[in-house]
């Protein structure tokens, strides 16, 4: 870096996660000093939102804020050869391999071709020689500080090694073929007004009937919009496409987090507006059916009989102040979940929608597990909309933003685009700070993604507790369940008929900023290790098989896995203080990234409140506040001084000389 930073810090965070962003704005709230640095030139990493040209840049390890002297995961889309360095081999077999009509991918860490066959000018060989060309391998320059005795510096790993089975693939063709597929349209077209036309008096002696068929069409016309890669690539900044897509319960911990620590301020919410669930009769009848959340939704379900509606009501009721009356589910605490509902006579359906859609628990689940589900999603309701769930607005990546921002408002320092190379560890063990792009930095407190960890320092891998999430994004045309306004819908798929996990489906339109208009992002989640066979029944009960089919067309879908950490006890694998966070897990909030954001505050610093709330601009009371302005503060002239100029020839500027 051109700048050289301090070096003394009282907290060094590595990775801008949301765990790690908490972390820090809670550091930097109690007036510790603060360092928060990421390779990356985004924020967010895990819990990033991109733009559609930014996540395939993503996907191909080709984001420039990338630190690429890690070991990159490199992703092969149905490539015949892929090369990685640009030097005259590595050239000249790439160039051959294209001619023959092979599918090539060269890529290169540096921002310039030959690799160590290149040619500088005589500044670009100095900074070459320096190390300080911006493709330049950082690491290496780590061997050039000097460590302190007893001392060591231990490599970290690559915070991308956790991805796995990354699939992207586009299902419309690009612009040429779309053009050329709509020529022979063009007589049919004319054949189409021509006939039109001719029905022109039938279509004024019945107005209403004639208006109201163009419009059935042109609705048709606009759900079925032809598109291709180049028109969404055009499209590509009103994309903002979560890598974590979560929600917020309106009573959960991160929305009174939020409000508690005046964060707030620095996002934007929107309410779900619809929760669904896949239920039937039977398995051949099953499809789409809205889940009823409110009193008012209870009684107006038509896929709940009358009867149901009152063993419902009656149930919903005593759930939601539950601990107000312990002594009557004293009974059931340890018993299963669906015992007590049984025992409230609740039919099959009603435990449908109770298990998978209000508690969201597994049938297996304690009835006080249970119970806790349901009053916090009923609780929940009304607070803010309908349902009990809000989404941030323009993706998810947004919120360890907002954290980021607050710490920066209390003096925390952020630097972007650096990798750290090593962590440095003293005689006794403890990590004494870290060493990036050949400057030492020194800590008593070092936060880190789990996956930044040198190898001695990460879980190991075989450990039971470890769980995979199968991640899923797909761009549709339409909607799963059109309606005549733009829905932000969520869906929960049952563990059954192919789904062996509970799936999380999220489903979101134009209206909430994260896709163009006309077009809706959806994406899956669930535990899993193989994203494409976990969603693949999913996947055909919701979208179109072919160009016929009324259901959603995906344009571009992509899959992928992630490592799940959640379950691990990481306070073992490093030392007393080096704090290593999870990432995200499966779930649907985010309640365990906030539990373990305070966990690591409260190891750090057990005797100092954790975000207390942050003074809005407004409130903010200078030392001087109040005081009397002292003399020569203002250039306010006095009243002695305008007689001053006044007698020393102030009329005579204002009435010139008639000489």
């Amino acid at each position: 870096m051109d700048v050289e930073l301090p070096t003394e810090y009282d907290v060094i965070v590595v990775g801008t996660g949301l765990i790690e962003c908490i972390v820090a704005a809670a550091s930097a709230r109690i007036g510790k000093k603060v360092l928060h640095i990421d390779q990356n030139d985004y924020y967010g990493g895990k819990w990033s939102s991109f733009t559609l040209q930014g996540i395939e840049q993503w996907i191909g390890g080709l984001d420039k804020g990338a630190v690429k002297d890690n070991k990159a995961v490199y992703v092969y889309l149905n490539l015949n050869i892929s090369s990685s360095f640009a030097g005259l081999i590595e050239c000249i077999v790439a160039a051959a391999s294209a001619r023959i009509g092979k599918k090539v991918l060269h890529i290169d860490q540096n921002d310039y071709y030959g690799g160590k066959w290149s040619s500088f000018t005589l500044q670009g060989i100095e900074q070459w020689i320096g190390g300080l060309d911006k493709g330049a391998v950082k690491d290496n320059k780590a061997e050039k500080c000097e460590l302190d005795d007893g001392e060591k510096a231990v490599p970290t790993c690559d915070p991308n090694r956790g991805y796995s089975k990354i699939k992207q693939d586009w299902h419309i063709p690009k612009n040429e073929e779309v053009q050329s597929s709509a020529e022979p349209a063009e007589p049919a077209a004319e054949a189409a007004a021509e006939k039109a036309e001719e029905a022109k008096p039938a279509e004024e002696a019945s107005e209403a009937e004639g208006s109201a068929k163009p419009e059935a069409e042109a609705e048709t016309q606009k759900e079925r919009k032809k598109w291709s890669q180049e028109a969404m690539m055009k499209l590509t900044r009103k994309f903002n496409l979560d890598l974590t897509p979560k929600l917020l319960y309106s009573r959960g911990a991160l929305v009174e987090l939020l409000i508690s620590s005046n964060v707030a301020r620095y996002a934007e919410f929107k309410c779900i507006t619809r929760i669904l669930t896949w239920h039937g009769s039977s398995s051949d009848e099953e499809s789409l059916v809205m889940v009823p959340c409110s009193r008012s939704d209870v009684f107006t379900a038509s896929s709940i009989s009358l009867v149901e509606k009152r063993l419902l009501m009656k149930v919903l009721e005593s759930c939601q102040s539950y601990d107000q009356h312990p002594e009557q589910f004293e009974e059931y605490n340890d018993k299963p979940f669906i015992d007590f509902l049984k025992s409230r006579q609740l039919t099959d359906n009603l435990i449908h929608y109770v298990t998978e859609s209000i508690a969201m628990v597994p049938k297996d689940s304690t009835c006080r597990e249970g119970l806790e589900k349901m009053k916090l999603f009923l609780s929940s309701l009304g607070r803010y909309g309908t349902t009990p769930f809000l989404f941030s607005m323009y993706g998810c990546g947004e919120l360890p933003q907002a954290f980021c921002r607050l710490c920066a408002v209390f003096e925390g320092t952020y630097v972007l685009r650096r990798g750290v190379s090593s962590i440095v560890f003293n005689a006794e063990g403890k990590c004494a700070g870290l060493i990036s792009e050949g400057q030492r930095f020194r800590c008593s407190n070092l936060v880190m993604d789990v996956d930044y960890a040198p190898q001695n320092y990460a879980p190991a891998k075989n450990v039971s507790t470890k769980q995979c999430i199968s991640r899923a994004i797909f761009i549709t045309d339409k909607s799963i369940m059109p309606n005549e306004k733009e829905q932000l819908t969520f869906l929960r798929f049952p563990a059954k008929n192919g789904n062996t996990k509970p799936i999380n489906v999220l489903e979101i339109g134009s209206g909430s900023g994260v896709c163009p208009k006309d077009l809706y992002c959806i994406h899956m989640t669930c535990l899993g290790y193989d994203a494409e066979e976990d969603f693949k029944s999913s996947v055909q009960k919701l979208f179109a098989t072919d160009e016929d089919s009324d259901k959603p067309k995906i344009l571009w879908s992509l899959y992928f896995n992630q490592e799940d950490f959640s379950g691990v006890d990481l306070s073992s694998c490093g030392t007393s203080n080096l704090h290593l966070c999870s990432g995200p897990d499966s779930q649907l909030d985010y309640d365990s990234a906030i539990s373990q954001a305070q966990s690591v505050f409260s190891q750090m610093f057990p005797e100092e409140e954790f975000l207390p709330r942050a003074p809005d601009p407004e409130e903010i009371v200078f030392d001087n506040a109040g005081a009397e302005p002292k003399e020569g503060d203002n250039f306010e002239s006095k009243p002695e001084d305008a007689e001053d100029a006044k007698g020393e020839g102030g009329e005579a500027a204002e009435k010139p000389s008639e000489e």
